[in-house]
C-alpha cells in the first residue's frame, strides 16, 4: 500500500478489538464533550417525542386513557392524540425547512450560536407547552422541536469534520495514534441509542409518579436547558493548530 501511494509513512496496524476499545476510552477531550452534549440533546428530544401524544391527550385535552371507551374522558383523550399527531406533522415540516436553511445560517452565525439557539428554543418550547392550555399555542411550539432535531442530525457531525482538520486531533499513523473518522461518527451516533435506553428506564416511573405526561415535558425542558449551558461552557468548537500544542483548550464561551 505504501509503494502504491508513494507515502513514506508506516502502514497502519490492523484494527483489533483491543485497539478499538483503546480508541474509545482514550478519545480526545473535544470528542468527549461533544458526545456528552449530543447525548443531552437526544435525551431531551426523545422524552418529548415518545410522550407528546399522551401529553396532548391527558394534559391539553384533559382526557383519560383508562376511562371506559364510551365515556367522554376517553373521547377527549383520543381527540388529543389525534391533534398530537398533527403537532408531530408540524414538527416534521419545521425540521425539513430548518434543515434546508441551516447551511445558509452557518454563513452568518457560528456553530456555537446555532447550538445555543436550538437547545434554548426546544427548552422554551417544551416548558411553555406545559404552562399553556391553548391548543394553537401548543401546536405552534412544535416548530421548536424541528429546530433541535435538525441541529442534532447535522451540526455534531459537521463539527467532528472540523476536528479532523487538525492533525493534533487525528493523530499520526507513524506512532499508531491516528483515529478513524468512522469510529468517531459511530460514537456520536451511539448517543442516540443511549438516550433511548435511559428514557425507557426513567420516564415510565416518572410519568407514574407525576400522574401524567406533564413531568416528561418538564424533564425534556430541564435537560435541554442543561444542554444549552453545556454547549456554551464545555464544548470545544475550535482545536488549536499542532504548533500550539501547549496552549490550553478553552471553552468557547471564553473566546467571545
Amino acid at each position: 500500500e505504501s509503494e502504491l501511494t508513494g507515502s513514506s509513512e508506516l502502514v497502519e496496524q490492523p484494527l483489533s478489538v483491543g485497539r478499538l476499545c483503546s480508541t474509545i476510552c482514550n478519545m480526545p477531550k473535544a470528542l468527549r464533550t461533544l458526545c456528552v452534549n449530543h447525548f443531552l440533546g437526544w435525551l431531551s428530544f426523545e422524552g418529548m417525542l415518545l410522550f407528546y401524544t399522551d401529553f396532548m391527550g391527558e394534559v391539553v385535552f384533559q382526557g383519560d386513557p383508562k376511562a371506559p371507551h364510551t365515556s367522554e374522558a376517553y373521547q377527549k383523550y383520543n381527540s388529543g392524540v389525534t391533534m398530537g399527531c398533527w403537532g408531530m406533522c408540524i414538527y416534521a415540516f419545521s425540521a425539513a425547512f430548518y434543515s434546508a436553511i441551516l447551511e445558509k445560517l452557518e454563513e452568518f452565525l457560528s456553530v456555537r450560536t446555532l447550538y445555543f439557539i436550538a437547545y434554548l428554543a426546544f427548552g422554551l418550547g417544551t416548558g411553555l407547552a406545559t404552562l399553556s392550555r391553548n391548543l394553537y399555542v401548543v401546536l405552534s411550539l412544535c416548530i421548536t422541536y424541528g429546530v433541535l432535531f435538525s441541529t442534532l442530525c447535522t451540526l455534531p457531525y459537521s463539527l467532528l469534520c472540523d476536528y479532523y482538520q487538525s492533525k493534533k486531533f487525528a493523530g499520526s499513523s507513524a506512532d499508531g495514534t491516528r483515529r478513524g473518522m468512522g469510529v468517531d461518527i459511530s460514537l456520536l451516533s451511539c448517543q442516540y441509542f443511549l438516550a433511548q435506553i435511559l428514557v425507557s428506564l426513567v420516564l415510565g416511573p416518572l410519568t407514574s409518579a407525576v400522574g401524567s405526561a406533564n413531568g416528561v415535558m418538564y424533564f425534556s425542558s430541564l435537560v435541554s436547558f442543561l444542554g444549552c449551558l453545556y454547549s456554551s461552557l464545555f464544548v470545544i468548537y475550535e482545536i488549536p493548530p499542532s504548533d500550539a500544542a501547549d496552549e490550553e483548550h478553552r471553552p468557547l464561551l471564553l473566546n467571545v
